[in-house]
């Protein structure tokens, strides 16, 4: 999935978003620039409606993801939308395999995609809200709210 659609897809989960988003794609800049083509983001300190958090193609230890997941929290309005976008391990095998290929190429292994982002938002106090899989199921997209 080219990093527009995936984009588009982000935007759409994101709904209606009153005000600017903060983006954060530490590894991911296409997508951030597609990203920020299609929502107001958030300047330093600014009270942000929504947030988009991608660690696509990051090693992203569990104690860096949740002090980034803790500092998005903080600058979010209650209530405000947050779309995580990571990977995930597809439930067909031959998709499974596309995906081991995919990580490689970024220098993860296997298990980066088994990581369970959905559980840490919520053990962060988000609620989430849904999973949508993406990308022959080698993406997911959780939404949450925040608290």
């Amino acid at each position: 999935m080219s990093p527009a659609r995936l984009a588009a897809r982000v935007r759409e989960l994101l709904g209606a978003i009153p005000g600017p988003v903060v983006i954060a794609c530490p590894k991911a800049a296409r997508l951030g620039s597609a990203l920020a083509a299609r929502v107001r983001r958030a300047g330093d300190g600014e009270v942000a409606a929504g947030a988009v958090v991608v660690f696509l193609g990051a090693a992203a230890r569990p104690d860096e993801r949740q002090a980034a997941l803790r500092e998005l929290g903080r600058r979010l309005a209650p209530g405000a939308p947050l779309v995580l976008v990571d990977h995930n391990q597809p439930r067909a095998r031959w998709r499974r395999a596309l995906g081991v290929l995919d990580l490689a190429a970024h220098g993860l292994g296997p298990a980066r995609a088994r990581y369970p982002a959905a559980r840490e938002l919520a053990a962060l106090g988000f609620a989430v809200e849904r999973l949508r899989l993406a990308s022959g199921e080698r993406v997911q997209l959780v939404v949450a709210r925040r608290g």
